[in-house]
């Protein structure tokens, strides 16, 4: 369908989807007329029409314009993959309860957001409550990041003696150490070697 559209209406239809997509919703009437230098909004609407009509927009019983349905999608180069972006809304209280902005601010790939390097990064479930106080549950999706030199503090796939384990690295006196984020699990020290395999970037939890 966008292939018969004219280059104008194309043009038109366009702005409006990365207008959408960078604030939220949709611009309106005098929002386009500013955008393409015309003073009569009537132009505007004759296009905004055609595009209802054949079904890219659509336009509310007061006549403004809806948002649209995202019909676009952003792929990854070389992959094949979809990234998914989704509109930003907030900042929203976890205290005491406060207004929300209605518009969102913003669009965020999660993929962008979530994943630094994707030929280094990997996902591992978790297993057992180890980490609850650090905020990661039994059956969480932890996003791992591997090759990059780990910190003392960051939470860690380490190696113990052969072992993987999740756990947050630790440094004393010289020594490193595996800790746990959980009072009922004691600090591991390796006998032999310790290892890290990957610094944990991120928590996936499906509710």
């Amino acid at each position: 369908m966008f292939e018969s559209l004219t280059p104008h209406q194309r043009t038109v239809l366009t702005f409006i989807r990365e207008f959408q997509a960078k604030r939220g919703y949709s611009p309106s009437l005098a929002d386009l007329a500013t955008a393409f230098g015309v003073r009569s909004k009537n132009a505007i609407a004759k296009v905004v029409n055609v595009l209802t009509k054949q079904g890219h927009l659509d336009k509310d019983p007061r006549g403004r314009i809806k948002i649209l349905e995202r019909e676009t999608v952003t792929y990854d180069e070389g992959s094949g993959h979809a990234a998914l972006s989704l509109p930003l809304y907030g900042p929203i209280s976890a205290g005491f309860a406060a207004p929300v902005e209605e518009q969102a601010e913003d669009t965020v790939t999660l993929e962008d957001y979530l994943v630094k390097d994707r030929a280094s990064t990997f996902l591992l479930r978790v297993r057992g409550d180890s980490m609850i106080d650090a905020g990661i549950h039994e059956g969480d999706l932890v996003i791992v990041e591997k090759g990059k030199e780990p910190k003392v503090g960051q939470i860690v796939v380490g190696v113990l003696d052969g072992e993987f384990t999740l756990k947050r690295l630790k440094k004393e006196k010289g020594k490193f150490y595996l800790q746990a984020e959980n009072p009922a699990y004691p600090d591991l020290y390796a006998m032999d070697e310790l290892q890290v395999a990957g610094v944990v970037r991120g928590v996936v939890r499906k509710y």
